[in-house]
């Protein structure tokens, strides 16, 4: 009777040992991972861009010209025959497609108007001139001109009014090349600088 006794003793006491021994197991616990993940920027996605484009014109009989409102955008420019008195229609415009990131859009426009008589101008509602200090900026001897406001997707025309103003009095055979109007399109991440002259400049600057 008294082996029996003891021998369950000493299994009380094992088992309390194992007990007492599974309190010292390590305390622990995890988190999930944090990747860092990089991937190339972008300033469009796969079918965006940027297009410099017009509404198409055409001569009437009577030698004026009109814009066809309903006509699609091309990527052309048109020749006038101008004749005093006779407004020159011309819709130009930059269309924004598929931006993936903030930008800066900027315009050049070449050429030089004859105030009072051939005359025409930026849209200064849509635009302004890109100053480097006090002075505009010019590119390979286009005027550039920014954006006001953030670029969205979109189609941004750049000429007052849609037109060229042609005075009464005005006499064309005094035109020259010099009065011939060509347009550039740009357009750059915004992330990075400070000004978007010092993102004109670091991007597109010919000098």
């Amino acid at each position: 009777m008294k082996k029996k006794t003891l021998t369950v003793a000493i299994a009380l006491v094992l088992v309390v040992a194992l007990a007492v021994g599974a309190t010292y197991a390590y305390l622990t616990a995890s988190s999930g991972p944090v990747k860092n993940t990089f991937v190339a920027g972008k300033l469009f996605d796969q079918d965006g861009g940027i297009k410099l484009q017009e509404k198409e014109v055409t001569a009437k009989e009577d030698g004026t010209y009109e814009i066809q409102e309903n006509a699609p955008w091309k990527n052309v420019g048109y020749e006038y025959t101008v004749q005093p008195g006779v407004d020159l229609p011309k819709q130009p415009a930059v269309n924004v497609s598929g931006l993936d990131t903030q930008a800066y859009l900027f315009v050049g426009v070449k050429g030089n108007a004859i105030s009072g008589k051939f005359d025409w101008s930026v849209d200064a509602t849509t635009w302004e001139p890109l100053m480097n200090g006090n002075t505009q900026v010019v590119n390979d001897g286009y005027k550039i001109w920014v954006l006001k406001g953030d670029v969205q997707n979109g189609t941004y025309e750049i000429l007052t009014g849609n037109k060229i103003v042609v005075n009464d009095e005005f006499v064309p055979s005094t035109l020259t090349a010099d009065n011939n109007i060509e347009f550039q399109a740009y357009i750059c991440q915004s992330a990075g600088f400070s000004s978007a002259y010092e993102a004109f400049n670091a991007s597109f600057s010919t000098k």
